[in-house]
């Protein structure tokens, strides 16, 4: 007994001393913590017991890799300190300006920058989510390869994910440790169902998903696994070509606006110079000679 009652102190002295310092504003920024909350499942670890962390959130949290359990304390707190930060900095700038603020336009840039503040965490965090999972995609067709490879070369399933996720560590480190965390539960005795269905709610991408539910139908109905995952990675390889050719015909769009803004106008002042130089020396002689 003596030992359960100074652990809880033992632990609190060697967090991190950031974790300790941003954990109280953390808590007020965060929503407030209801009497039933979810309970954690397997693959939650995003989420920190003494912080109350809404499922949708600890979704983006898993999707965006951060794991540890100061990442939505430090979430919180930046949200929190932005938001506060913010508005004190332009405070602090409009009184150095010599310019006569009036009180609707103070109160508008204190007001937008605390807004701004407290949006910027999630448009990072966002971001994050939106670059991790495209690298998931792009290297998930040749992870689907060597899986099959691996099968054909006689590994059992559970074995070739795992060789998958060693081999894919340098292709897509994301994609690599999502599938170690794959073999790790199936090591530790969770069933191939659930520990794929773990999977593809970790990382959010579709094609992951399919892939789970693919894997998971074909066990159930007995047929070829190498025969089902080659029809499977030709479709992503062909949904990935295909999204590429979208980006390639959006390049066209996103090129205009700064050729408009940048290079015209270089080019304007390049070709229009010395026809101009030469209208303004013609002017300049007629002048002259007409006094």
């Amino acid at each position: 007994m003596a030992r359960q009652d100074k652990s809880p102190t033992l632990d609190a002295l060697q967090a991190p001393v950031w974790q300790r310092l941003v954990e109280p504003l953390a808590r007020l920024a965060a929503p407030e913590q209801t009497e039933a909350a979810p309970t954690q499942g397997p693959t939650d670890h995003a989420a920190d017991p003494g912080l109350f962390v809404p499922p949708a959130h600890r979704e983006r949290f898993m999707h965006a890799g951060l794991r540890t359990r100061g990442a939505p304390v430090a979430f919180y707190a930046a949200k929190l300190g932005l938001s506060l930060g913010l508005p004190l900095a332009v405070w602090l700038a409009m009184g150095l300006t010599a310019t006569a603020w009036s009180t609707g336009q103070a109160a508008g840039l204190l007001l937008g920058s605390a807004l701004l503040g407290l949006q910027l965490p999630g448009v990072w965090l966002s971001r994050r989510i939106a670059r991790r999972q495209r690298e998931i995609f792009d290297a998930f067709p040749d992870a689907v390869d060597l899986v099959i490879v691996c099968i054909e070369a006689g590994l059992g399933i559970d074995a070739a994910l795992e060789r998958t996720g060693r081999d894919m560590a340098q292709r897509c480190p994301a994609l690599a440790e999502e599938l170690e965390l794959l073999a790790a539960e199936l090591r530790l005795g969770v069933s191939r169902a659930s520990a794929l269905k773990h999977l593809a709610s970790r990382t959010g991408v579709e094609e992951v998903r399919a892939f789970a539910t693919m894997l998971v139908h074909t066990e159930r109905l007995g047929s070829g696994v190498a025969d089902a995952l080659r029809v499977h990675a030709q479709g992503l390889r062909l949904k990935r070509e295909r999204r590429a050719e979208e980006e390639a015909a959006k390049l066209p769009v996103k090129l205009l606006f700064p050729l408009v803004f940048t290079l015209f106008p270089a080019l304007m002042v390049v070709l229009m110079g010395p026809a101009g130089l030469t209208l303004l020396r013609q002017l300049r002689s007629a002048a002259a000679g007409g006094g």
